[in-house]
């Protein structure tokens, strides 16, 4: 079986994670690889106006991320486990199948070369930081932290992550109704089909 993997890529709040679930819902055919799933320790991470940086790519195990989609290529099942950024929560079991659509999502996902090339499809969701900003605020609720948001998340992304453009197949304003996103990206998997 061939794969076809389609790496999501954009910034936090530009709806990577729930595009690539309800697209992984359509269809037993399809699977879904978090980069989230991919971090080192956070203690590992810089420090950056007194906050734990988690906006670095060199924050993110990209070999094991490669190590798996090879496995994946190969028809192997990846047996992984999730990452919980809340303290206190603990790792639950994943097991990764080889589908024939993979959706691979990450705010940095582009920045390894060696991921990037086994990517046969590159999809940027672009938003807008005053909305990125917004989505953040409903996603973390009271646990929000805006000046981490301000301060870290935000100028590294205009940083590491709007560079990552240059490498998109296509480019999807993902500030629309996400019925609109998931519809542009069937309709870009339906042509791009091998």
């Amino acid at each position: 079986m061939k794969n076809l993997f389609i790496g999501i890529v954009g910034p936090s709040g530009s709806g990577k994670t729930t595009l690539c679930k309800k697209l992984k819902l359509l269809s037993k055919n399809h699977e879904h690889i978090r980069l989230d799933n991919y971090f080192k320790h956070p203690r590992t991470f810089p420090l950056k106006h007194g906050f734990r940086n988690w906006e670095k790519p060199s924050n993110l195990k990209f070999d094991v991320l490669l190590k798996h989609l090879k496995a994946l290529q190969r028809g192997k099942i990846v047996y992984t486990k999730s990452f919980p950024k809340k303290a206190g929560v603990k790792p639950k079991p994943i097991t990764l199948r080889p589908k024939p659509i993979i959706f691979i999502e990450g705010f940095m996902l582009l920045k390894d070369k060696k991921v990037r090339d086994m990517l046969d499809i590159k999809i940027y969701l672009e938003v807008h930081p005053e909305l990125m900003l917004k989505r953040r605020a409903v996603r973390f609720g009271a646990a929000h932290i805006n000046d981490y948001d301000t301060k870290v998340a935000i100028p590294e992304f205009l940083k590491y992550g709007i560079t990552q453009k240059k490498y998109a197949d296509f480019v999807i304003d993902a500030a629309r109704p996400q019925a609109q996103v998931i519809r542009d990206v069937k309709n870009i998997i339906s042509k791009n089909k091998k």
